[in-house]
């Protein structure tokens, strides 16, 4: 008669319960893993400086920087390229835009000549790749604070009442980059 492991002398209801704690620390450790790992690259590729790596991102990145956005500030409160360019209305769809804008970069970048993108031409259409709840993020407050000053309050009415289909930056268009014609004008100033 062959000798029986230690586990299967045990009664089969204290099996089954190791079995199950096993199975549940493996679960957790597993699940939290991947938040750990998840959350790491996500903060590491959120910030303004991992975005200027890119070649093609250097007029941005100086204009940038010269921007109240950027930090030139008299607090030096940034907003990161994230907080603009990524859907930050939940965190699943932050999560879902950052996926995709990111693939979406990687290709332009490795797979195109993104020395013939018409820049200027791009910043037409800024409200496709600049999000109001990146703005709304910081600026949540805006609607009670324009309440008080007509002159801010007027041009803010019909977006706040969803009258208007125009984002923010319809009507800030220059927002988060200043002088951005210059430096696309003149990337070599960029570096």
């Amino acid at each position: 008669m062959p000798m029986r492991s230690h586990l299967q002398r045990l009664p089969k209801w204290l099996r089954i319960t190791i079995t199950v704690i096993v199975a549940l620390f493996i679960a957790v450790a597993f699940a939290y893993l991947s938040w750990v790992i998840t959350d790491e690259g996500l903060n590491r590729t959120s910030h303004a400086e991992f975005c200027a790596q890119c070649h093609t991102m250097k007029p941005f990145w100086a204009s940038y920087q010269e921007d109240i956005h950027g930090g030139a500030n008299e607090f030096g409160i940034q907003a990161s390229c994230t907080n603009c360019h990524l859907d930050n209305s939940s965190s699943s769809a932050y999560f879902i835009s950052k996926a995709v804008k990111g693939l979406h970069d990687l290709r332009v970048e490795w797979f195109s000549d993104t020395g013939s993108i018409d820049w200027e031409a791009m910043r037409e259409r800024r409200e496709e790749y600049t999000y109001d709840s990146g703005c709304l993020s910081c600026h949540g407050d805006l609607m009670d604070a324009t309440k008080r000053s007509a002159k801010s309050f007027l041009p803010h009415k019909a977006y706040f009442d969803g009258a208007t289909n125009k984002h923010c930056v319809s009507c800030h268009p220059h927002v988060g980059h200043r002088n951005m014609s210059h430096y696309i004008a003149n990337p070599h100033e960029a570096y």
